[in-house]
């Protein structure tokens, strides 16, 4: 397991001692950042990139590390109780309204403060593949411009109220069936042309502090432990700082997942618990 990886989870913690910044990584997170990890011992490292209680990253008090809170999206607070539903983000991509997606985002970045929630699981973009997809009403069509310009604008939206927005499921959830073993094969030209476009939208112009992997295989890989798609492409090419989760019990296998790129497994350390992990530093040295 590499620190840098560690270092980008942290720089998302950190930030939150912001309120309402609209840039969450600056060169001050990336300092304080290093402080934290100079104090931090190996078992709390290794402890730390997997999460606890369902919806929350763990604290490490006697750092001032607090626990980070998550709901569930992308069209309200699906978690902690009662909130307003917004219409389905099809339904909003269908306006072709920038301005009104980046006015729902505010509205959700709103939403989580009001709850005390740092993290928002959404925007939801796959592009729709089937139309027995049974998310397909939180997508947001099937359009790679459409999507992208709809998600940034509410990515903006959300982060601008010191929220971390999370874009997901990268890539291609195309099914809910059988989720966990499909393998959603699609060439490179396919995927820059009609699949990426969101995502690296999300990144380099809205600055999106976290990105959710899928469930599914992605041309025989899983892409929770998919190298070439969270290292190659996700950081190399488009320069992502942020944090990479799993959607919620979607890790495969411990040791491929820490070295192919995911930082935190969601909801907790079902796969990459602290004594794979040690494993997997032992043998990086």
């Amino acid at each position: 397991m590499k620190q840098k990886r560690l270092i980008l989870l942290l720089a998302v913690v950190a930030n939150f001692s912001c309120a309402f910044a609209q840039k969450w990584y600056t060169p001050d997170v990336d300092r304080k950042v290093e402080e934290l990890l100079k104090q931090m011992t190996v078992e709390e490292k290794l402890n730390y990139i997997s999460g606890v209680d369902w919806m929350y990253t763990k604290s490490i008090d006697r750092l001032g590390i607090p626990r980070m809170k998550m709901s569930d999206g992308p069209q309200g607070l699906g978690t902690h109780g009662k909130s307003t539903a917004y219409p389905s983000t099809v339904t909003l991509a269908a306006t072709w309204n920038e301005n009104l997606a980046h006015q729902y985002g505010k509205s959700l970045g709103r939403d989580c403060r009001a709850r005390g929630v740092n993290i928002l699981l959404g925007p939801a973009v796959n592009i729709y593949r089937t139309p027995m997809c049974g998310r397909n009403f939180e997508y947001m069509g099937e359009d790679p411009y459409l999507a992208a310009r709809t998600s940034t604008a509410y990515i903006k939206g959300v982060q601008e109220q010191g929220v971390v927005a999370t874009i997901k499921h990268f890539i291609a959830n195309n099914s809910d069936y059988d989720r966990n073993n499909i393998s959603n094969d699609i060439d490179e030209r396919t995927l820059n042309e009609i699949y990426f476009p969101s995502f690296k939208s999300a990144v380099q112009e809205a600055e999106v502090g976290a990105v959710m992997t899928s469930y599914n295989l992605m041309n025989g890989i899983c892409t929770t432990e998919n190298p070439w798609l969270l290292k190659e492409i996700l950081r190399g090419q488009w320069g992502f700082k942020g944090m990479v989760m799993s959607d919620w019990g979607s890790t495969h296998y411990s040791v491929p997942a820490a070295k192919g790129g995911l930082d935190l497994e969601m909801p907790g350390a079902e796969k990459m618990t602290p004594k794979d992990m040690a494993y997997c530093l032992k043998q990086a040295m």
